[in-house]
């Protein structure tokens, strides 16, 4: 069962046609029509209808299935459906009487593509009519076609990432890192830059979602075109669709004069960053998603409809797919943004690039704060075991206190902010902490306590993988150099 189908079986289509064939059947046994609230029922659903007797003679037809359609009721009303639409399917179950259920028809006269839900109706095991049930997924057939495009070019590109040994871009070239796992997500931002598709850039808060933007922006087909970005969890809900979309003169009580172009508009023929998009509220995505569908945006107070060739990045630091179990985000939303989706690791699985970021924010604070200072041995081997929950942006903050509060030259762990060398940070790392006690050795130097928590934790990883020394590798977040470097300093060959 695809997407199409699910959202289908979702919205009842079942349950209708089940309804409404019950109901001609009262209707049959009864040869009257139903009552004016069974009708009126009939016209409030979105589903188009339409009821014919034995000849394909059109009885009834509700009001969603003019509009689905673009028809009025007095061009189809009590004519023959076989002198309108010859191949028609609901002439076939006439004929078989059999129920025709989950048909995907196109209507090419109406450049619409409806999913149909055709039973018969019978007494006494005799024919009296049919009953059609359909909804128009024009929008959503649009919407699978893109998603099976993105799925294609993601296959792709995914493969280029995997079997290119190119070198970045020089744009690329600010961008500090070298663990595989980030190189690898740099390589997908260098590749999926140049196309129009959606991207969708996840990670923890402080992992450095907005240089992944920037880097795509650097060498994008609309670098030359407008950038706009909001971030969603900074508006307040009244305001994010005027935001978004925009509003006229005098729409609303506190309308600026003349109106304003939203977010969307100014982006038109750009790029537009959605930041947080985890934070929009429900109402909202609904909306947004209808400017991605169809590329049109619609100012408040206005009844003109605007084209805007807006191509879409989005950020954010929540699980947006437990999110949609939640019913907190909506999944048809989630679909059409993840159609390229890039993760970023946290610091904390990305080994030597921590030492790598770290020497790079010393320089800029040293030059900054006019001194001359380095990272003592014992800082780094503890940063290495720092879990980093703020990622880039902690360890940024971290070297600028330091570099301010160290007067000695050498930065050492007393210089490091309080938070970074509390206890409990040092359990939830590494749980098997309390074991090592100072009677399981007497040197009491901290350098000696940090090598025997790495040493403990390089042991864990090889058996947790069962002693694969690849997938410890990856659980660790350092390269294979540094392991097997680790290794033999340990001296593991001996001890397993």
């Amino acid at each position: 069962m695809n997407s199409i189908e699910k959202y289908y079986v979702s919205a009842g289509i079942h349950h209708i046609v089940g309804k409404v064939g019950d109901f001609m059947s009262v209707l049959a046994e009864n040869d009257a029509i139903a009552s004016v609230m069974m009708w009126e029922a009939m016209d409030a659903v979105n589903d188009g209808i339409v009821i014919v007797d034995k000849t394909s003679r059109i009885l009834y037809v509700n009001k969603a299935y003019t509009k689905i359609l673009a028809v009025s009721k007095d061009k189809v009303l009590h004519r023959q459906v076989k002198t309108i639409e010859p191949g028609a399917l609901i002439l076939q179950v006439l004929q078989n009487r059999e129920p025709v259920l989950h048909q995907l028809v196109e209507v090419k006269t109406r450049g619409k593509k409806i999913r149909v839900n055709i039973t018969p109706i019978m007494k006494d095991e005799s024919l009296v009519g049919a009953v059609s049930v359909f909804n128009d997924i024009t929008e959503l057939s649009r919407s699978q076609e893109e998603l099976e495009k993105a799925q294609r070019l993601n296959q792709s590109i995914f493969k280029a990432a995997a079997d290119s040994e190119t070198n970045l871009p020089v744009e690329f070239s600010h961008v500090i890192g070298q663990s595989p796992n980030f190189l690898r997500c740099l390589r997908l931002a260098e590749l999926v830059a140049p196309t129009d598709a959606t991207v969708l850039i996840e990670g923890e808060s402080g992992a450095g979602k907005e240089i992944f933007v920037n880097a795509i922006l650097a060498i994008s087909g609309k670098r030359r075109q407008p950038y706009v970005n909001l971030n969603c969890s900074a508006i307040p809900e009244s305001l994010m669709e005027s935001e978004l979309f925009g509003y006229t003169s005098g729409s609303f009580t506190g309308a600026v004069k003349g109106g304003k172009a939203g977010k969307f508009e100014q982006a038109d023929g750009g790029t537009i960053f959605l930041d947080e998009i985890g934070e929009m509220p429900l109402f909202m995505q609904s909306k947004l998603l209808r400017v991605l569908q169809s590329g049109e945006i619609q100012k408040i107070g206005s009844q003109v409809v605007q084209k805007a060739d807006v191509r879409v990045i989005a950020a954010t630091n929540r699980d947006l797919k437990q999110m949609v179990r939640g019913g907190k985000f909506r999944d048809d939303l989630y679909f059409r943004l993840n159609t390229f989706k890039i993760t970023i690791p946290p610091l904390r699985e990305r080994g030597e690039d921590i030492l790598l970021l770290a020497e790079f924010f010393l320089e800029k604070y040293a030059q900054k704060y006019g001194k001359k200072v380095t990272i003592s041995p014992e800082v780094k081997q503890y940063f290495l075991t720092f879990p980093w929950n703020g990622n880039v942006r902690q360890l940024q903050s971290c070297m600028e206190y330091a570099v301010i509060v160290c007067n000695e030259g050498i930065i050492q762990l007393e210089h490091l902010p309080d938070d970074l060398l509390q206890h409990e940070n040092q359990d939830r790392m590494n749980p098997s902490f309390d074991a090592y006690t100072v009677e399981d050795n007497r040197d009491y130097s901290l350098k000696s306590g940090l090598q025997m928590i790495e040493k403990k934790r390089i042991q864990q990883a090889v058996l947790e993988a069962n002693g694969n020394k690849t997938k410890a590798m990856k659980a660790l977040g350092i390269s294979r150099r540094t392991f097997y470097k680790k290794w033999k300093q340990y001296g593991f060959d001996e001890e397993l």
